[in-house]
């Protein structure tokens, strides 16, 4: 739909019509030619009309001799007797009195084209029917094939030929009615009288004919700026009940908006509610009414969250957790205590605002030790040893029309009746959700089936809506940047700021560094920066060291801030060097011993150091892969963990399967082509071993490097990220990982064989 319409009274179309012209038509004898009358249309149209046979076959129609090319539109009008055909073409330019014929229908020059002032004085005595149909072919037919749907003078002419059959039916015509108050540029509901057939609706308005999604059930939803007051008509398709065009009544001004609508009780009021959840059921391309439905659902007031949990009663229940996955499922968390089997008619899922059930499937059913105390002596028994229940619907918004504010459960007795439990509201933030469904399930509880069906997809769908509302980070350039630098460190910040000025320190003291690299901070908790900026820029004031801060809109977890920071680094710089900010070097000359394993061997992509505890002893000096029991997930495990850093296992430099995210140097090219890391996982955790297996999908090889010594307080900013801490997010990650790469791993820890060639001593320690 185009531009705004405006008020049309039915004075006005006829105004409208005498502005293109306010000359009277003649319509005796005297204006025909062989049979044949012409007339001039609006938007630069021709109409010819000559008698016809029912059984003719459309004849040629020739200018000056010649064939007129397309494209050409013909209706037929009458009955046998008096049957007429008329053909509207597009009116030659610079040929006024060259001669138009019919072949075998006669001849008219274009000189005797008489203009229409009143278009219904053609046809005025013609039946109801054909007058409908005739509107019809302007609209339906004219109007697309010539391109001339919204000119302002077929506009018009179609909107008096719709009023004059609108008067014709007297009054008991039918018309729309409206539902809701009209606002701009919102939606309006309207009652649209008799069943609503299928096919091409239209909307007639002074800015010419729109098409529109058909009714459903009755209501018609209309934008507002598009459904004038006065003089607008709808044209339901030629198959439906109602053929005729329908009048759109003026809104009554006490109309309650939509919003006041959904939150009303009155059945009427909750109706058109419920025909707005349908309407964006069916069509839910339709941005602006699935906004409209979503501000409706936050806005309306919750319903006041209802549980069983008295120990006397025989039943208790409760739904904690019913929040929108932001993909179109609901992601449901709860317990059920039914000591005497009361509940065997299953259970539903409802949508509170419309009515909508949802038959619930198999749920999970898990422990709930939080239980045991509260019911442990109820009368008629406890919780039993599986009261905790978790479902992942995925497809429940569906069905509903759209996000559901709050949802409801219904438990259903043997004896017909139901018990109504409601859920706190549930269209939050994703990054909130996210968080709810990774603290619903009590880690003694955790299955692989819990994980896969109902965890992971959920928790999948919110990680994506986190990322895909983050706004482009800030850049700040602390100093004057690198010219041409080699390398780029790119190191993610949350909360922990303690390491920072020693980091900064150590970076500062090594010519080598300065000379080669730029150093790239990436702030992923916002809310520090200020603080940062200004610690960043004291340190700059003593050691001279220039570097650049790149400040996230919001928390993007490792994997999102590290890719941010890659995307801001230098263009010369070939190499990216992905650091954690706990992760102190012990000497100059590190980065060098990364660099040389690549600068030896182009199949090198990645290279790790030797990571160090704070006694000394080896934290990493490689990462391998640990399946969690005979057949269980594959975890990640560092090489050498708890050995003398001087053992001579770790002094060697080989080829590992790969190499931790705390200190990770990658040719860049590389890390473009594998797309970075990968932010699927939540906070931050198996996305290096992630990126290391996608290089070697590559054909690279992956270095561990022992000259290149460095300290790791590992987890120091991960340890206090209340997202990741206190929620099974590592789980998640764990479970990712070892579904994506499961078979590639087996394949790639079989070529290394039970341990590294040369490294017999070697005790593989499951990394923390």
């Amino acid at each position: 739909m185009s531009q705004a319409d405006t008020t049309l009274e039915p004075q006005a179309a006829s105004s409208c019509l005498q502005d293109f012209d306010s000359t009277s038509a003649s319509l005796s004898a005297d204006s025909e030619a062989g049979g044949l009358r012409l007339w001039l249309l609006p938007a630069g149209l021709l109409a010819a009309e000559t008698p016809a046979s029912a059984n003719a076959h459309d004849p040629e129609m020739l200018l000056d001799g010649a064939t007129l090319a397309p494209p050409s539109c013909t209706f037929m009008l009458g009955t046998s007797a008096t049957l007429r055909r008329l053909v509207i073409i597009r009116e030659p330019v610079g040929s006024t009195h060259a001669p138009l014929s019919l072949r075998g229908h006669g001849t008219a020059a274009l000189s005797d084209a008489k203009p229409i002032a009143a278009f219904e004085q053609l046809y005025a005595g013609e039946p109801l029917l054909d007058q409908c149909r005739l509107l019809r072919f302007l609209v339906e037919t004219c109007g697309p094939v010539f391109r001339v749907a919204r000119h302002p003078g077929l506009a018009a002419l179609v909107l008096r030929l719709a009023q004059r059959i609108v008067e014709r039916q007297g009054p008991g015509a039918a018309a729309a009615h409206a539902l809701t108050r009209q606002g701009t540029p919102a939606l309006s509901l309207w009652h649209v009288p008799g069943p609503s057939g299928p096919g091409l609706w239209h909307l007639l308005s002074a800015s010419g004919a729109h098409r529109i999604p058909a009714p459903i059930g009755g209501v018609l939803m209309l934008e507002s700026r598009h459904a004038a007051k006065r003089a607008t008509f709808l044209l339901p398709p030629a198959d439906a009940h109602t053929s005729p065009p329908l009048r759109l009544t003026a809104a009554p001004p006490k109309l309650p908006g939509l919003l006041e609508a959904g939150a009303a009780t009155l059945p009427a009021q909750r109706a058109v509610a419920q025909a707005l959840s349908r309407r964006i059921a069916a069509g839910p391309e339709d941005a602006l009414a699935a906004r409209l439905l979503r501000d409706r659902r936050l806005l309306t007031r919750p319903v006041e969250p209802r549980r069983l949990d008295d120990p006397t009663r025989p039943i208790g229940a409760a739904l904690e957790l019913a929040v929108s996955d932001a993909g179109g499922g609901v992601f449901i968390a709860g317990w059920l205590r039914d000591p005497l089997g009361l509940v065997d008619g299953g259970l539903a899922l409802r949508d509170l605002m419309t009515g909508q059930s949802i038959p619930v499937p198999a749920l999970h059913r898990l422990p709930r030790p939080d239980l045991a105390k509260q019911f442990g002596k109820a009368t008629h028994g406890d919780a039993g040893p599986l009261p905790g229940f978790l479902a992942h619907l995925p497809d429940a918004e569906a069905m509903t029309g759209g996000p559901v504010g709050q949802w409801g459960l219904e438990l259903r007795l043997a004896s017909g009746d139901t018990i109504q439990l409601i859920a706190p509201p549930g269209l939050l933030p994703p990054v909130r959700a996210r968080s709810l469904v990774l603290r619903a399930v009590d880690p003694q509880g955790l299955t692989e089936q819990i994980l896969d069906d109902c965890l992971t997809p959920a928790v999948a769908r919110l990680q994506r809506a986190t990322l895909a509302g983050l706004a482009a980070p800030e850049i700040i350039a602390i100093g004057a940047r690198p010219a041409r630098p080699q390398v780029a460190i790119v190191i993610p910040l949350y909360r922990n700021l303690r390491f920072l000025p020693f980091q900064v320190a150590a970076f500062a003291c090594d010519a080598a560094l300065r000379a080669t690299a730029e150093i790239i901070f990436v702030l992923d908790s916002p809310e520090q920066r200020a603080a940062v900026e200004y610690l960043l820029r004291g340190l700059h004031a003593i050691h001279a060291m220039p570097v650049t801060l790149v400040v996230m809109a919001a928390n993007a977890g490792y994997a999102g801030a590290s890719n941010a920071g890659a995307a801001a680094a230098c263009a010369s710089a070939e190499h990216l060097l992905l650091f954690n900010s706990d992760v102190i070097p012990e000497r100059s000359g590190w980065l060098a011993a990364m660099l040389d394993p690549m600068r030896r061997d182009p199949r090198v992509l990645a290279v790790g150091p030797k990571l160090l505890f704070e006694d000394g002893s080896v934290q990493h000096a490689g990462l391998f892969f640990a399946r969690y029991g005979a057949a269980g997930d594959w975890l990640n495990g560092h090489y050498g963990k708890g050995m003398p850093r001087r053992h001579p296992d770790v002094l060697r430099a080989r080829s590992v399967p790969g190499v931790t995210g705390a200190a990770l140097l990658v040719r860049r090219a590389a890390f473009a082509e594998v797309g970075g890391f990968c932010t699927d996982y939540v906070i931050g955790d198996y996305e290096d071993s992630d990126l290391c297996l996608r290089l070697r999908a590559l054909g690279g090889d992956i270095r561990y490097a022992p000259a290149a010594e460095l300290y790791h307080f590992e987890r120091q900013s991960i340890s206090g990220h209340v997202g990741y801490a206190e929620t099974l997010a590592c789980a998640h990650n764990r479970r990712l990982h070892h579904r994506r790469w499961d078979a590639s791993i087996a394949a790639l820890m079989a070529s290394f064989g039970p341990k590294p060639s040369g490294a017999s001593a070697l005790r593989p320690g499951i990394a923390a």
